[in-house]
């Protein structure tokens, strides 16, 4: 008689756990957040119901699953790789942390879906991005904090913040528009403008020195 052993009971829990939450990202960037429910996501995973609620004990816990993920949200290690005060100044620092940010985004369909949506639909997968996204995001602050000088009277966390929601609403629109006043925003092209306009912003607060 063939048994499985625990490693092989734990890779196809680990399978399985993977499947659904692929088809997480798979409803909404189809269907949008509200086709996401417990029945449309077993049928996509190709599983019953069960065992959604056996391994994330309902469909709130999935979300919290899937926002915890690093192809969700940026995490602070990706964001700041490479990044050497002794060699970086903090204005330098700030430039290439946005274009990360940015460029995170972008490769992002599912994050871009529920920013879409998260001014509108106060979901279980808005709060669960909203959650990762302040934790990471202060932990990403403190790090900074940590390694860099920064002006006192420089509120960097208000400026951070202002340029990163920038990048997520341009990210966003971008999806359904090519021009916005006048300048494109489409393109790899056209984001390499958007982040020199960035630069010249952060070096009006952060001049390298």
């Amino acid at each position: 008689m063939v048994t499985n052993d625990g490693r092989t009971v734990r890779r196809d829990s680990q399978a399985m756990r993977r499947r659904i939450l692929d088809a997480v990202a798979a409803i909404v960037v189809r269907d949008g957040l509200s086709g996401m429910g417990i029945n449309a996501l077993a049928r996509e995973a190709g599983c019953d119901k069960v065992l959604i609620y056996r391994y994330f004990g309902d469909l709130e816990g999935v979300y919290e699953a899937y926002a915890a993920q690093s192809d969700f949200w940026w995490t602070v290690e990706a964001l700041t790789a490479g990044i050497e005060p002794s060699r970086m100044t903090a204005g330098a620092a700030l430039k290439l942390v946005v274009r990360r940010h940015a460029e995170a985004l972008r490769a992002r369909p599912v994050t871009l879906q529920v920013l879409a949506a998260e001014t509108v639909e106060r979901t279980p997968l808005v709060v669960a991005l909203e959650t990762v996204r302040e934790t990471r995001s202060l932990a990403l602050a403190r790090w900074i904090e940590r390694r860099f000088a920064v002006p006192a009277d420089l509120d960097a966390a208000a400026i951070s913040m202002l340029l990163a929601i920038a990048m997520n609403y341009l990210a966003v629109r971008a999806r359904s528009i090519r021009v916005m006043a006048g300048v494109p925003i489409r393109t790899d092209k056209d984001w390499q403008r958007i982040f020199a306009a960035i630069d010249t912003l952060v070096d009006g607060v952060l001049p390298d020195r």
